[in-house]
């Protein structure tokens, strides 16, 4: 019995223990504030638009925040793909986000951007200024409203396209200034040089811009583009090209 008495008490003053130890760490966390806002992650969107978007004011209670109201508050931001928000002990609120990155504009009563994923983005004045191709011939149907995301075939393509291009090269991406669309016909792409126009046609999207980036960079490059009319992508392994009339009509297998 003694040693049975010896436990229950051992166990009482455990229990009293990590009693104390709970009510002095809660304690403790309710004494804790807000003295620092970090923002991570955020090239395009400026740290004070986070910030308002936030409602997180140094001197508020650092565990009266709901982490999960601020994430979602932040998230309304059009920009903003991902946003990750975390306290760091003992005064900091990190807010961590991932933009989404321009790939294409579009213009209809001022210029828009859209993403990768065919988001509609705003046109954000930012340090970082876009050099994007333009997508053009959007059907006056597609509705462009901020924050949807346009599910058009062609507008699709023409996407898949700009971003297969800059995983090819940046130098390939940077060379399409503008993606034509026509209403379900052949694409066609004008070149930021000269505007020489390339008919892209439609599907085997990689293969036709692996020549198109090889050929430029081995033909134009050398012979110069001052007498290239045009450049047709629409025969399978071969790049066509018409030459004003000093040069010839040159078929190039790759």
């Amino acid at each position: 019995m003694k040693a049975s008495g010896r436990i229950t008490l051992g166990l009482i003053l455990l229990l009293l223990a990590g009693l104390l130890l709970t009510v002095g760490a809660n304690s403790w966390k309710s004494g804790l504030v807000v003295r620092k806002i970090l923002v991570e992650g955020n090239r395009v969107v400026d740290a004070n638009e986070i910030l308002q978007l936030a409602h997180v004011q140094p001197g508020m209670k650092l565990y009266d925040l709901d982490l999960m109201v601020i994430r979602r508050d932040v998230l309304s931001h059009y920009f903003l793909n991902s946003v990750l928000v975390e306290r760091d002990l003992p005064s900091t609120i990190r807010i961590t986000v991932v933009e989404r990155t321009p790939l294409a504009m579009v213009n209809r009563d001022g210029i828009l951007y859209l993403d990768q994923d065919g988001v509609v983005l705003p046109h954000q004045v930012s340090r970082e200024l876009f050099d994007l191709p333009i997508v053009t011939g959007i059907p006056n149907t597609t509705r462009l409203a901020m924050g949807t995301t346009l599910k058009h075939p062609d507008i699709r393509e023409a996407l898949v396209i700009l971003s297969t291009a800059k995983a090819v090269s940046r130098e390939l991406y940077h060379l399409i200034s503008e993606v034509c669309l026509r209403e379900g016909g052949d694409i066609i792409l004008y070149t930021a040089e000269e505007g020489i126009p390339v008919l892209f046609g439609r599907g085997h999207v990689s293969s036709k811009l692996v020549r198109l980036d090889t050929f430029w960079n081995s033909v134009v490059r050398e012979r110069g583009i001052q007498d290239l009319e045009y450049i047709d992508l629409r025969y399978e392994n071969q790049v066509v090209v018409r030459w004003k009339p000093s040069h010839r009509k040159v078929a190039s297998r790759s």
